[in-house]
């Protein structure tokens, strides 16, 4: 597939570069907010829109206090305006800090893509999407939000991006995907979590 160009994902042993966003529901976050004090998991995703993403949000949500308790903070960093962000906040549950960057300064800073899809896996995504959307209403009552953000990227998907930084601001874990990949387990990030708390000064390796 076609790609946008970008700059390379930050590496292991890296800093971390630095942000502050706009997050849903008011106020601004800094990943340096964080520094000395919890071990941030940076999530580039579509956002609440998007089923897959939304499924992805779920499991996290569900363990979200897992997290917690190992002075972890999951930040889910996606393309949303600021007033899309704050209607999710009133109509949705978020269990997580979600933040906005539909200017996608941030997202090209950590070397996140968009992918141009086909027309054939546009039209695979579109009835994929839309099955997975019915499914939630039916048996769950949940409602899509309107894509707001898919029409602005046309036929450009991002990729998925996860990153763990240490309480120094250190790259210690990076984890790439395509648009529709599931993110790595609960289990696996908990993990990754306990061994950064036990030895913060040890590099974690990248996948």
């Amino acid at each position: 597939m076609e790609q946008t160009t970008h700059h390379p994902h930050p590496a292991v042993g890296e800093a971390a570069p630095e942000f502050r966003l706009p997050a849903a529901g008011g106020g601004e976050i800094a990943l340096s907010d964080y520094r000395g004090r919890k071990t941030p998991l940076l999530w580039f995703s579509k956002g609440l829109f998007c089923p897959f993403c939304r499924r992805n949000m779920a499991r996290l949500s569900q363990s979200y206090a897992e997290f917690v308790a190992l002075d972890a903070e999951v930040l889910q960093i996606t393309h949303n305006t600021q007033k899309e962000a704050d209607v999710y906040f009133r109509n949705y549950h978020l269990a997580t800090p979600y933040l906005c960057d539909a200017d996608r300064r941030v997202h090209e800073a950590y070397g996140v893509v968009m992918e141009k899809q086909s027309l054939g896996a546009m039209a695979e995504n579109w009835v994929t999407s839309s099955a997975m959307v019915a499914h939630d209403l039916l048996l769950h009552g949940e409602k899509s939000p309107p894509p707001i953000p898919a029409l602005r990227m046309g036929s450009f998907q991002p990729t998925q991006l996860v990153v763990a930084v240490d309480r120094g601001g250190v790259v210690r874990y990076v984890w790439s995907g395509g648009p529709f990949d599931t993110l790595p387990t609960v289990a696996e990030l908990l993990a990754l979590f306990q061994s950064m708390g036990s030895a913060l000064s040890a590099p974690e390796q990248a996948h």
